[in-house]
């Protein structure tokens, strides 16, 4: 698979800058063109495109091993961080079916979404697992409970980290225009999460269009600081080389120090939470 790609903008049609492959192949190519640009920073510290490909291959690998990759839906929590945005890119890049939730759902709504999709695993916050455990071994179908990080371990629940030295690495892989490698989730009729898949085809010119839209490139640095990580953010971030920081503050003055402080180009906060507040003629506010 090549890993040369023109980068936006070009004057052709968009649907021709999207590369072949499953979502997946977006950090995959990022790696190769810009392997040392920090891709995520977090409380961990920083890690290059290249560290991030490489953990996704690692915990794809183990994913594999422990589900197969004949397209299950293995639901993640989308905490803001570098863990999600390994377990995403991983859950597709086993052949599975990723399907993000908002890491602050109680038990009953995480129980109907488990449900409606037919999870076969799921990949939970601490805090999380503790709300859902009651509701976790009754889920139909639901097979495996893992914890995101290693932060907060409970006892017999694996960490995702123990996964990735269960098997070699694994490479992104072409797939079909119509299959599924991701679920979204909106609102019903009656206020229940009504969910639906999104094609490899349709998550990656989604990262296209989002890309251009906020004017994201490999000069890009965009400040994190919603209490979930969107995967259109995710994917947009990662196919322009941008670098994502994660702030978890939704205080003006503490947004403000940490823009100045990484020079960031772009920040996604909350709408209406706070007043409006200054930041450098270089940024650009997003919700």
């Amino acid at each position: 698979m090549s890993t040369t790609v023109t980068r936006l903008p070009v004057p052709e049609p968009e649907h021709r800058q999207v590369p072949v492959g499953s979502v997946d192949v977006l950090p995959m190519l990022a790696a190769a063109a810009w392997p040392d640009r920090t891709a995520l920073l977090g409380d961990a510290g920083p890690v290059t495109f290249a560290e991030l490909d490489h953990r996704i291959s690692r915990l794809a690998a183990g994913i594999r091993t422990l589900i197969g990759g004949d397209g299950s839906v293995v639901a993640v929590s989308a905490q803001p961080g570098v863990e999600f945005a390994v377990a995403y890119y991983a859950v597709v890049r086993s052949g599975n079916v990723v399907a993000p939730v908002h890491p602050q759902l109680d038990a009953a709504v995480l129980d109907r979404l488990l449900v409606s999709v037919a999870a076969r695993a799921v990949v939970l916050t601490g805090a999380m697992h503790d709300r859902a455990r009651p509701v976790l071994t009754a889920a139909p179908g639901l097979e495996h409970v893992l914890l995101l990080d290693g932060a907060d371990i409970r006892p017999g629940v694996p960490v995702c980290a123990e996964l990735c030295d269960r098997g070699l690495l694994v490479e992104p892989r072409d797939r079909d225009e119509n299959e599924v490698g991701a679920i979204v989730f909106g609102a019903g009729r009656c206020g229940y999460a009504k969910a639906a898949g999104r094609r490899h085809h349709e998550l990656k010119l989604d990262a296209v269009r989002t890309g251009a839209a906020h004017g994201l490139s490999d000069r890009a640095v965009t400040l994190n600081a919603l209490p979930s990580f969107q995967q259109g953010h995710l994917n947009a971030a990662v196919w322009t080389g941008a670098t994502q920081v994660f702030c978890g503050s939704q205080d003006p003055g503490v947004l403000a120090g940490e823009i100045e402080r990484h020079g960031a180009s772009h920040c996604y906060r909350l709408p209406g939470e706070h007043p409006p507040f200054p930041v450098p003629d270089r940024t650009v506010v997003a919700s």
